[in-house]
Order: structure tokens, then sequence, then C-alpha cells
């Protein structure tokens, strides 16, 4: 599985830099390490959920242009998001002294006919707030009592903080739309920007219902702010066939230097991978005028109760802020399950900083360096809150555990390789083999610092070293083979300040398995069903017979080899390389084959995207080998 190119030459490079940051693997499944200059304001968190309204998630922050005064409207559901008293949206304001107070529920009595079913109230959330010609407009997403109807309505104010006024017909209602692209019926997390001679709302649209499973990024304009607007116009989404970071969600927006920006979150298990788009704002309804300004290393959870399962529901908000400033407000969950509204706040123009650090709130997280070593020596200074471990000759597939939200990383991923694991008090080293089986090498107690510990890792001749804090822990031959050297964090919240390597390496090759694709194209369950056997090359892949589903890779590399199993039962697909170049393959075979490589090509050094479409019989889904 490792490939090879010319070697580097042998020196120290430390890995925590931040100009080191795109020698490393950026996934909203398996784990994003972050040189994010975010930090934390005082006072957080400055709402915490309880009854009725346990959850306060997502949420706008706004600057009012007229008294400079922050207000943060905060989406508050109750636990499981349904039930009763339905979601509202409360309204905070920043004391000119410091601190924040809550000023009520944004939607009162009486409430607009259609997010009434008989007696029963629905929901009405996700606010954004546009202040212009001396009034304040405000969209928000709503449904009935059933949640049978849903969309995205448009209430209008003389003061941030109300009284606030709906209109009494919605700006969108999915009662009766046909989806789009086949796919796509409820709209909401909608944000409103002001545009020269128009206005522009940024959303999201899902499933029927917002039963979720495939989420994409939309645009709707009017001449108006309160309508009427034109159709849905697709703008990000999985389905396309350019690189795209899967399982996401958007909301809010906002605009700054003329441009709009839109962040997305995921909503696999580990909710801290975030990616920034970006476009002129008088362009922004236009598919083509969006561009992908960062792809991971945008967030990452600190280690406090009130984020203890790190970023939930959306992203944060963010707006600019003087000083130079970028103010985000950010949902966060406690242990308990009790949602929490933090703030936080950057340099505009200064995204990185010197030093990583991993998040692995609600699962495992992965720190890859897409780099492959034999002989190495390592130096690291690492502060964790739980435990974790030093990886090396890292040969496993890469990939989700599942299709949609809450994945996280495959059990295969930590295949094929050695781990030092660091315990609470103790440590031990263990090598995998292929199928996950472990074979424990040694082990001892040691217990925790206080603070950062030094942890030293050294192969060379056949033989390894291991130390952790001035002490030698193992000496002996050197188990494994040569492989990408990793982190995974089993929990918590873990800074790295150093990751210092010597050592002579190679580009090679990154493995992605099945469950990428399906969730890298947004498909549906029922598009593709497991399937398992020796025909595929790690025992287990899908299958398709719905002609049109959809599979894609998206991957960052400098070429591919598609693999697939041959045999009678299988048909024809097509596969699209950045969906452009287009090919056919025939995957019938008189006999049963094992995966190989049916397609392959060298690309340019960047983002790509393959993309694959069942036609004709069943279509198997195995694997795809990058070169990095």
């Amino acid at each position: 599985m490792i490939g090879s190119s010319a070697h580097a030459p042998m020196r120290g490079v430390d890995y925590a830099l931040a100009r080191r940051r795109e020698d490393w693997l950026h996934h909203p499944a398996i784990g994003d390490p972050s040189w994010d200059t975010f930090e934390r304001e005082p006072g957080n968190p400055i709402l915490t959920g309880s009854d009725p309204w346990t959850w306060p998630v997502n949420g706008f922050l706004f600057r009012d242009p007229p008294s400079g005064r922050w207000y943060c409207f905060v989406s508050v559901y109750p636990r499981g998001y349904w039930g009763r008293p339905p979601a509202n949206s409360r309204i905070l304001r920043e004391r000119d002294g410091g601190g924040w107070e809550e000023l009520g529920l944004v939607f009162g009595e009486p409430r607009p006919p259609f997010v009434r079913t008989g007696a029963a109230y629905g929901a009405q959330t996700d606010c954004s707030v546009v202040y212009d010609a001396g009034r304040y407009h405000l969209i928000y997403g709503w449904c009935d009592g059933l949640n049978d109807r849903g969309g995205i309505a448009y209430a209008s104010a003389d003061r941030p903080e109300g009284p606030w006024v709906c209109a009494q017909a919605p700006l969108q209602d999915d009662g009766a739309r046909r989806p789009v692209l086949g796919v796509y019926v409820r709209a909401y997390a909608s944000t409103l920007l002001k545009r020269k001679h128009d206005w522009l709302i940024l959303h999201m649209m899902s499933t029927r219902h917002n039963g979720g499973g495939t989420w994409g990024h939309f645009a709707m304009t009017a001449p108006r702010a309160d309508g009427p607007y034109c159709d849905p116009i697709p703008l990000l989404l999985p389905q396309s066939e350019i690189f795209h970071p899967p399982v996401s969600e958007f909301f809010p927006a906002y605009a700054a230097d003329g441009r709009a920006y839109a962040t997305a979150t995921s909503v696999a298990a580990n909710r801290t991978f975030q990616s920034v788009f970006s476009a002129p704002l008088e362009e922004a309804h236009a598919a083509g005028a969006w561009r992908l300004e960062q792809c991971g290393s945008v967030w990452h959870a600190e280690a406090v109760p009130s984020e203890a399962q790190g970023i939930w529901g959306q992203t944060f908000s963010g707006q600019p802020a003087p000083g130079g400033m970028l103010r985000a407000m950010f949902p966060a969950k406690t242990a308990d399950d009790v949602g929490t509204i933090g703030l936080a706040r950057r340099p505009w123009r200064r995204c990185y900083r010197d030093g990583f650090a991993l998040s692995a709130c609600r699962a495992p997280a992965l720190a890859s360096l897409r780099r492959v070593f034999d002989d190495f020596d390592l130096q690291a200074e690492i502060s964790a809150a739980g435990p974790y471990a030093i990886c090396f000759g890292c040969r496993g597939p890469l990939g989700p555990d599942g299709c949609g939200a809450d994945c996280r990383m495959h059990p295969l991923t930590r295949s094929a390789r050695v781990e030092w694991r660091r315990a609470e008090t103790g440590w031990s080293l263990v090598e995998v083999d292929a199928e996950g089986r472990e074979r424990r090498l040694a082990q001892g107690e040691l217990p925790r610092p206080a603070a950062s510990e030094s942890v030293e890792i050294s192969r060379g001749g056949g033989r390894l070293r291991v130390a952790c804090a001035g002490a030698v822990l193992f000496e002996g031959a050197a188990p494994g083979e040569a492989g990408r050297i990793e982190m995974v964090l089993e929990s918590g919240t873990a800074r790295v300040s150093r990751f210092l390597l010597r050592g002579a390496y190679r580009l090679g090759t990154e493995t992605w398995l099945a469950a990428e694709a399906v969730i890298g194209a947004g498909a549906l369950q029922g598009d593709w069903k497991p399937a398992s056997g020796s025909a595929f090359r790690f025992g287990a892949g899908f299958t398709s017979g719905h002609a049109g589903a959809r599979a894609k890779w998206n991957f960052e590399g400098r070429g591919f080899r598609l693999y697939a199993p041959r045999g009678p039962q299988y048909g024809r697909c097509t596969v699209s390389i950045d969906g452009r170049e287009r090919t056919e393959l025939d995957l019938r075979a008189e006999a049963e084959q094992p995966g190989a490589a049916v397609l392959a090509r060298r690309l340019p050094a960047g983002r790509h995207a393959v993309a694959l479409v069942a036609r004709e019989g069943v279509t198997p889904l195995d694997s795809l080998e990058v070169d990095v």
C-alpha cells in the first residue's frame, strides 16, 4: 500500500509549525489538527441550556450599526430538537460594562398561521439579521406543528430587541415543492445579506422534513428583503463533480470586504472540522464564483466543561469586529448533553499560529502526517487531557465507519501499524496487523505530568528506542514496516507544540475505503448496500443496483488508482475526474475477479474528485488509492 518517490534529504523538520499544516491530513470524520488562532473570550458560556429549552444551538452574532452594540440571536430547542414547547429563538445583548443579558424570545404571540397545525405551534429558529434604512430585517427557519411543512420566513422590527413582526406568509414553503436535483426539499439555516441592488439569502437544503443524510448550500435573490425570492440556486453540495468536503452543514454566513463567507462544519461524531468558502458578494448567487478558502484547521475545542462535546449544531457565527478582529459566537455541549453558547475571537488576517490542537470530543481523532518514514527520530512536546498514541509504520486504509451523521474513524484505519499508547498512568507498545489484531510488545507505569511532556521515538538500524519525560521506556528490535507517522487522540483535547522529525521520507499513497465515496457524494441511505467478501480489497465494500446511484472520493494528491472487483453479477458505470474527463467502465466478467485497479490517472498536485455513477446492472464500490 506504500508507494515511493524521490527521498527527501536527512534534516530536521518541525511539523508542528503552522507553515507545515498542509503536510497533514485534514478530514471531516477522521480528524483535523488545527493551527487556528481563535481565543476564547472571558465569561464563557454566555448561555447555558435549561428546561424546557435544554439545547441552545445555532445562532447569529449581530453588531448593530447605529449603536455598535452586539447581539446574539440563539436558537433554543428541547432536548432531541422536538417537544413542547416547540423550538424558538432567544435574544442576548452585550452589556456596556461587559457580560451579556437575556432579552427574551424573538417569537411570541401572535404567531403567523403557517407555523400552526390546529392548536399546535411549530418551530421558529435560526435567525439572521440585517439593518438597512432604519429598519431591521430578520429571516428564520420554520416548520408547522407536525413538521409536515417548513421553510424560510421573514420578520422586521424597529429595534434589534424587537418586537418582531412576522410576515403572514412564508418566503419558502416546502409543502408543495418538487425536490431540487431530485433530493433537496427543506430550505433552512438561512443568512440574509444586503447587496448593492438586491437581497441575497444563503441557505441550506436537506431532504423532506429536514431528515438529513445529505446537505447542500443554496442561494436565493429578491429585489426586497421580504421577497419575492427566486427558486433556490445550487451553490456548494456533495452531488457536484468537484472537490467538496463531505457531511457538512453551513450556517450562518457573513460578509466582509466585499466578499461573502460561508463556513461549514462536519456532522461526523467529531464536529470540529470546518471549511470556509467565499465569493464576491455581488456574484455570490453563482456557483462558479465560490472558492474554498480553508479546508480544515479552522477551529479547535478547548478542554473546558462547557465544550466537553465540542462545537455542535451548525458552525460558529462570525462577524468582523473593530480592531481588525473576527468575532465568533459558537454553540457547544457539556458532557451531560446540555447546550452552551460561547464567544471567541481571532485576528482577521492571521488565521494560523505555530503548534496544533487536536480535538476528540465524541470520538477518537487522527492527525496523519502525509509522509512515509522508515528510519526516523521524533521529538514531540505534547499536552493532552486524554489518552493518546504516537503511531508509526502506518499503512492502514483511511475512511469513515459509516455513511452519514455521527460517523467516525473506520477501525481498519488503525490497522497495519505500531502504536506507543499513553494512558492516564501508564504506557504500552503495541503492534497491529492488517486485520486489526494486536500484539503487545511492552508496557509500564508512567504518571501523567501536570503540563506538557516530551516524547522521543527513534527507529534506525533495526532498533527502536522510546523515551518519555527523559526516562527511557523501551529499547529493542524495531517492529513494523515503513509507513506514515500519526497521532491518535482517544478523547479530550491535546496541544502539540513540537513535532520534530529527522530522517528521510518519501511521498507514498493513501488508500480510501468505499464509505468515503458514499459520504463524499452525499448518497442517501438505500442508494448503496453494504457488501462483503474476499473480492473486495479489505473484505467489505458496497454495491448498488440502482441506476444513477452516485459515489465520489474527494482527495488531495497527484494521481489515483480506482479499485473494483469484476464478475458476472456486475455491470457498467461511468467515472468522471474533476467533472471533466469521463470514462465508462464495464465490470462484467465470466468469473469473479478480486479487486484490482480498473482506472488510473496522473494528475496535477492538488484537490481532486473522482465521481462514479452506476449505469447498468450492479455496480461494486471498493477503494481508491491516491498518490500523495
